[in-house]
């Protein structure tokens, strides 16, 4: 007997008072591979923040192999940014594309760019309801469980709050290496890399240690040669680790190292941590009933039973940076190893600004951060093969060797008594694009040219570079004509260029021939050879003659097509900067000839981020700057308004000025240099500073090298900025010309200074010391005078040549002292 069933008619009131929440199952789709699902998810913000800024971290999960990543964020609106380049990682690492990823609908995820990305790289993004963080399980389990172990991690140290970030790249390393259920227990490491992961450096966070001190930092004879520290874990740049020095709490990355696994100091002036004082704005990952609505579950790490005392393990086979720990170590975004100068809040005198004891030496201070992963590049074939990107590397050797056979570079003889032998080396490069995202691992064979004999196996050598002053007008004028500015490199460009002389090469690491009885005859130049620069010159400029381009005499590297449809071509070495209104034809001739890349409209060049929009064409130097800041530790330095001080000279150091600045151990020309390229490429606000600061490379002191960090501090504040050409202005060129009058207090030697724009746009600017002594002001401002009068005269030859003037052209030159002035529109002046 049944009774028909009855559909349920829902009354208002028991729906409202009685209304539960579904239960959640299970509603993940099965994947097969990795990146067929990434989960995504942010936490944030966190007080305090950590010793590098940080207040969120950026948790992505991969759902096959449960593979976790971490990148931690100063700002939410960094997201976008880190997932890309957690994207490119992984792309490159597993030979894949992303085919779907799910997140939150926070604001970091939901927006226009991230809807663009997705567009562009074709995967499909998925987004939970609001309110039901249940639904993005996978990222929200792998948050509670990193929050879980950093926290115990923190406590189990007596680390204070602030080393939260250090703590939570750690717990993600080990929450990689604990086994998943729901693929047989193997290790989300190994389901990631392919490889079992070897553990033999991990360490016990937190834990007493000793390490060395160099040899050259210890004060005399006797003194210890280790001090002691905190381990903060393992180091992902090198096989290390990173210790906290407790004398001064600054970081250091050392693998000479005994550890007392028992023992849990604190740093100085700090206290041990309370669970409650590290505090995350999202109260869900503290939910004691959450669990059940993970479709995935985390299990107990194996237990590690450290001894009382350990040595550090210094066999490198023994390194935990193998092949088939790439993903983990290169994903996990370690905290800045900085340290914090910070400025004074009112001027003093300048060799007061700045203790010696905050400027780590040379030798101890970072490296510019220009990769995206926290690897660097290798310098040797050796450490390529042991890099935790070897596959990558690997396959950029056999890509290079590849193009050298397809190009008949050389060809294989026999070695006998009269053969002279080259060597070679290996250099590897991650190449990046404007955003700095990972465009492609590259490796290049080059010769060791410095072993050539002069008149045997090579003649001249001498070959034009570009001049950043022809690069700049031609930009300006094609922002003014509203021209395209495009860019293209020409792939291995040296070994299109044929060779004249007979050089012979030592078979080099990756190429199987017999060394002992083998040799490379070259039939092409190769990258190192002290010709080569020259040949490959020679090789494109009759290329591109025999298509209708003809070199400027002021600009050898400067060529003009005057067609119907006028081209200008910019070129350094093997990267072409193409401006004109229709390159269709000029690109399709280019790529007959050789290998060409076209990178479409130009946004890096010469180390120059170019920014190109409707409105107008921009340069600057951000990323330059600050790997420079990363380099000398002021990354978290206060900016300061001007370069220099007002009214502060520089003057020759004294003997104890001398020492003092020895005692820090670094190199203050290069320091000098880096400044110096910034100044003439986009930064004419820094041109007296570094003028200032170049006088003392022979004999620096304390208090020149306290104004470069004054300088840094200026463009800290001013990192973005550059130099602008707006479009659809047609303006003729304007000069101006000054002069300080005896500045230099030693020598009493004037400074000149001029600069020209060009429709409104600042093109060339130049500012030094005059050689010789002016007896009057006027005579200093006629000084530079001439200086300026040179330049307009290659200015105007140099426009004239390649047609940006159809004539001639006179230029207004402001001038403001009027004796100079008198004295150079005088015919004949009895006292000129």
């Amino acid at each position: 007997m049944g009774l028909p069933s009855l559909e349920q008619d829902h009354c208002d009131v028991c729906a409202k008072g009685k209304m539960t929440l579904k239960p959640f199952k299970s509603h993940f789709d099965k994947v097969e591979k990795s990146l067929d699902c990434l989960h995504l998810d942010l936490v944030g913000p966190i007080s305090p923040p950590s010793v590098s800024g940080h207040c969120y971290f950026l948790t992505v999960v991969d759902q096959y192999t449960s593979f976790k990543f971490v990148k931690f964020l100063k700002n939410k609106l960094d997201a976008l940014h880190e997932f890309m380049v957690i994207k490119n990682l992984v792309e490159n690492v597993q030979d894949r594309k992303i085919k779907k990823i799910i997140s939150d609908r926070g604001g970091e995820f939901v927006n226009a760019e991230f809807q663009k990305l997705a567009n562009e790289n074709g995967f499909i993004h998925v987004t939970s309801p609001p309110n039901t963080p249940q639904l993005n399980g996978f990222a929200e389990r792998a948050d509670r469980t990193i929050l879980e172990k950093a926290r115990c991690l923190l406590l189990g140290a007596n680390l204070p709050n602030q080393y939260w970030a250090e703590a939570v790249s750690h717990a993600t390393f080990l929450t990689n290496l604990i086994p998943t259920p729901s693929r047989n227990n193997l290790l989300p490491f190994h389901l990631w890399t392919g490889n079992a992961p070897k553990v033999k450096r991990i360490r016990t966070f937190g834990c007493k240690v000793v390490f060395a001190i160099p040899r050259e930092k210890r004060p005399w004879k006797l003194a210890p040669t280790g001090d002691i520290g905190i381990l903060l874990g393992l180091d992902y740049d090198s096989p290390a680790y990173r210790v906290l020095k407790l004398q001064d709490n600054k970081v250091f990355i050392t693998r000479h190292v005994i550890f007392f696994e028992k023992n849990f100091p604190s740093p100085s002036n700090t206290s041990k941590p309370k669970s409650d004082e590290l505090f995350f704005s999202d109260e869900r990952y503290h939910s004691d009933d959450e669990e059940e609505y993970f479709e995935c579950q985390e299990h107990p790490e194996i237990a590690h039973n450290p001894t009382e005392e350990t040595t550090c393990p210094t066999d490198e086979g023994e390194s935990i940076k193998s092949s088939s720990e790439r993903s983990s170590e290169s994903t996990t975004l370690q905290p800045g190893k900085r340290i914090s100068v910070m400025g004074p809040q009112h001027p003093t005198l300048i060799s007061s600004r700045i203790e010696k004891e905050n400027i780590l030496p040379c030798s101890r201070r970072p490296k510019a951060l220009m990769t995206l992963s926290s690897s660097k590049d290798p310098s040797t074939y050796k450490q390529a093969l042991q890099s935790p990107n070897k596959d990558l590397w690997l396959l950029a050797i056999d890509k290079e060797l590849k193009t050298m056979e397809d190009l008949n570079v050389w060809e294989v003889v026999p070695i006998t008594a009269e053969t002279k032998l080259i060597g070679t080396t290996w250099v590897f490069k991650t190449k990046r694009n404007a955003k700095n995202e990972v465009l492609e691992h590259k490796a290049r064979l080059c010769a060791q040219g410095f072993s050539q004999t002069p008149g045997i196996d090579f003649l001249k050598t001498l070959a034009p570079t570009g001049r950043l002053n022809s690069l700049r007008t031609l930009i300006s004028f094609a922002a003014s004509k509203n021209l395209s500015f495009e860019q293209l490199d020409i792939k291995s460009a040296f070994l299109n260029a044929p060779i004249d002389e007979e050089v012979y090469l030592a078979i080099p690491n990756g190429l199987k021939h017999d060394k002992r009885v083998s040799c490379l005859r070259l039939k092409k130049e190769i990258y190192g050879l002290r010709q080569a620069p020259r040949a490959w010159y020679i090789r494109l400029s009759s290329c591109l003659e025999t298509v209708g381009f003809k070199a400027a005499i002021s600009d050898p590297c400067v060529f003009h097509c005057s067609s119907h449809s006028p081209i200008w071509l910019f070129i350094h070495v093997d990267d072409i900067g193409v401006f004109g209104k229709d390159l269709t034809k000029f690109k399709q001739e280019i790529e007959q000839e050789f290998n060409t890349k076209l990178l479409g409209q130009a946004e890096l060049m010469l180390g120059i981020k170019i920014y190109q929009n409707s409105d107008h064409i921009g340069l600057s130097q951000e990323h330059y700057v600050n790997s420079l800041l990363e380099l000398y530790g002021m990354s978290d330095c206060r900016s300061v308004a001007t370069p220099l001080i007002p009214n502060e000279h520089l003057e020759t150091p004294s003997q104890e000025e001398a020492m003092e600045f020895k005692k820090l151990n670094t190199n203050y020309r290069s320091a000098i240099g880096s400044l110096s390229y910034i100044s003439t490429a986009t930064r004419p606000d820094i041109s007296y500073a570094v003028s200032s600061l170049s006088q003392f490379l022979e004999k620096p002191g304390i208090r020149q090298w306290n104004a470069f960090m004054h300088v840094l501090r200026y463009l800290k504040g001013t990192a973005n900025v550059g130099v602008t050409y707006k479009k659809n202005i047609e303006e003729q060129a304007i000069t101006y010309s000054d002069a300080d009058w005896g500045n230099c207090r030693v020598t009493r030697r004037s400074v000149s200074g001029h600069l020209i724009l060009l429709n409104k746009g600042l093109v060339i600017w130049k500012t030094k010391k005059q050689p010789t002594v002016s007896l009057s002001s006027a005579e200093a401002e006629y000084k530079a005078l001439c200086n300026l009068a040179s330049e307009v005269l290659w200015f105007q030859q140099f426009c004239n040549e390649i047609g940006l003037t159809s004539k001639p052209q006179s230029m207004r030159v402001y001038e403001d002292n009027q004796g100079c002035i008198d004295t150079a529109n005088s015919d004949c002046n009895a006292n000129s």
